[in-house]
């Protein structure tokens, strides 16, 4: 449903409609065809009506003398802008079908050269339409319409033409009785921006028009809603009611789709975008589907990102943010450990597999500070079996603890000491790898103290946790729990 609505002629093949102007030189502003004396002529009964400032209608009918008057009458009707339609009802007047088309022949003749696409806006003047059309056997139809006044670019009614005045009332004659006055037409349709049943215009309410085949809302003036929301439904340009498609509102900046029921989408996908509560689509953002269970991250498009980073989480093929599980990405050439929250896992064991600090999967390297070995493979191998010095370091930690029953801090001061001289990393590989009951060992030392020094708890708690035997307080409180088993 267009806003404007402009005169139109629709003539069948040959005819030709003219939109004249009242000439001061009384010339038409075309030459009519010469009529043949082998021909036969009929007049054509043309009224103009105007409707409204921006619409008026065309009612043509012929004299019935024609041969076939049904295929052969055009009726003229107005239309919308830039869609001219056509089409034959013979010689009474009644609406045209949109779905014949356009007649190929059709054609406008119109003065000082105005484009039919500003047909709209035509100079203040007074206008007429004039008709010519010939037949192949001979038969020929002229008609004339009565004025019509455009003034401020706009059709104005002739009240003088198209309504009598009060004094102007035929008198019946002697033997003639008054004929009752016609009631006027009611009127249902579009008159404009406007919607009328049976004469009323309708006001604040939804209206499904069969012709157009959509739902139109009417505001508060009568005037259909364009660009614009009634509640959860969008009106597009020309009122159409939005179903089964996107549109972009300016006002909010945001697509929204509208569902084949009419009203905007939310919660949900459709297709690769999601509309979030209020029925925005999402950009630029995160969002949790409960449906699937997951977090999605839609791109500054509105896609799901897919095989993809967003910060320190990976988004699957399906979109789905990864979860408690290894990646592998093709772009950096590395697998991955996504944690439980579903940030990659960094400096840390997933296994017997080693995590760096920039989440990639360590292979064919030392890691965790030196102390470990990973093959090609990413599994971690004991260094025992490829670095003579680590397997030494852990047998003589073996050896320390059956005999002396060492802290781990004590273990490894010893290991580092000028007497044994072990790497840091070799005297940290033993104490890790050395399968010591750290809890037994206090309490063999606390036995002892108390043996050959009387010591009282408390100060075997001291001296247990001392710089000297370095066991935890943890290990020192077993110890002293344990002092008489």
């Amino acid at each position: 449903m267009n806003k404007k609505r402009l005169l139109v002629c629709a003539l069948a093949l040959s005819t030709v409609g003219v939109l004249s102007t009242i000439d001061t030189k009384g010339v038409l502003p075309f030459s009519a065809q010469t009529v043949h004396a082998d021909t036969t002529q009929a007049s054509l009964d043309v009224k103009a009506e105007v409707l409204g400032d921006k619409h008026l209608v065309l009612k043509i009918k012929a004299t019935p003398f024609l041969e076939e008057p049904e295929n052969l009458i055009p009726t003229l009707f107005s239309a919308d802008t830039h869609k001219q339609v056509w089409g034959y009802k013979g010689p009474e007047f009644g609406e045209v079908s949109k779905e014949k088309g356009l007649e190929k022949a059709f054609h406008y003749v119109i003065p000082k050269q105005v484009s039919h696409s500003k047909y709209e806006t035509l100079p203040d003047g007074k206008y007429y339409f004039e008709f010519h059309h010939q037949y192949l056997r001979g038969q020929k139809i002229l008609g004339r319409s009565n004025l019509i006044t455009v003034k401020d670019g706009k059709y104005v009614k002739d009240e003088a033409s198209s309504t009598p005045k009060t004094d102007e009332k035929p008198t019946p004659k002697p033997d003639e009785k008054p004929k009752p006055t016609p009631k006027p037409t009611v009127q249902s349709g579009w008159v404009g921006s406007s919607y009328y049943q049976d004469g009323k215009k309708i006001t604040s309410k939804w209206i499904f028009d069969k012709k157009y085949n959509s739902y139109f809302y009417l505001d508060a003036s009568g005037n259909y809603v364009q660009n614009a929301w009634v509640g959860n439904y969008y009106l597009k340009s020309g009122g159409y009611m939005a179903k089964g498609e996107w549109v972009y509102d300016k006002n909010y900046g945001s697509y929204y789709y509208l569902t084949s029921e009419g009203s905007y989408a939310r919660n949900t996908w459709s297709g690769n975008y999601y509309l979030k509560s209020n029925g925005k689509m999402a950009k630029g953002e995160w969002i949790y589907d409960k449906n699937y269970g997951s977090y999605y991250y839609l791109t500054s498009e509105g896609s799901y990102a897919r095989n993809a980073w967003s910060g320190n989480y990976y988004l699957k093929s399906n979109g789905k943010m990864a979860k408690s599980e290894w990646v592998y990405d093709k772009n950096y050439g590395s697998y991955y450990y996504l944690t439980s929250e579903g940030s990659y896992a960094r400096n840390t064991w997933v296994g017997n597999y080693y995590l760096k600090s920039n989440g990639k999967m360590a292979k064919s390297e030392w890691v965790d500070g030196g102390r470990y070995y990973v093959g090609s493979n990413g599994l971690w191998e004991t260094k025992s079996s490829t670095n003579s010095e680590y397997s030494a370091a852990l047998g003589k930690a073996k050896s320390y603890n059956s005999l002396f029953h060492m802290s781990k801090k004590r273990m490894y001061r010893q290991l580092t000491s000028d007497f044994d001289k072990f790497s840091n990393d070799a005297a940290q590989y033993a104490v890790d790898h050395l399968e010591a009951d750290y809890k037994y060992n206090a309490l063999f030392n606390a036995k002892n103290y108390r043996k050959l020094f009387n010591m009282s708890k408390s100060r075997l708690i001291n001296q247990l946790t001392s710089s000297i035997d370095g066991f935890t307080e943890e290990e020192a409180n077993y110890a002293i729990n344990h002092l008489d088993d």
